[in-house]
């Protein structure tokens, strides 16, 4: 899998393909890394309330659908929302 290019930027139309969790933040909220269906992959941005929503986007009725993803410049994935503009 390929990193997502740093330098702060957005992502439209990327579909989801898995999540794997990783350690909690210092200060104990959740943090995943987040596979794309085009190869791409990014972490959540620590202590990020994007953190919380992940399983939402992951649920039957949202699986395959687009979403715009908004990255730091560090490459860290801070929203996420379907390309309709809703959010799950």
């Amino acid at each position: 899998m390929q990193s997502i290019p740093k330098g702060g930027s957005q992502s439209t139309g990327v579909v989801i393909d898995h999540v794997e969790r990783l350690k909690l933040s210092a200060n104990g909220n959740p943090r995943f890394r987040i596979y794309f269906t085009n190869g791409f992959s990014a972490p959540t941005q620590s202590d990020n309330s994007v953190g919380y929503s992940v399983s939402n986007y992951l649920s039957i009725d949202n699986r395959n659908r687009p979403v715009i993803v908004t990255f730091t410049k560090a490459g860290f994935i801070t929203d996420i929302q379907f390309t309709d503009g809703t959010r799950a």
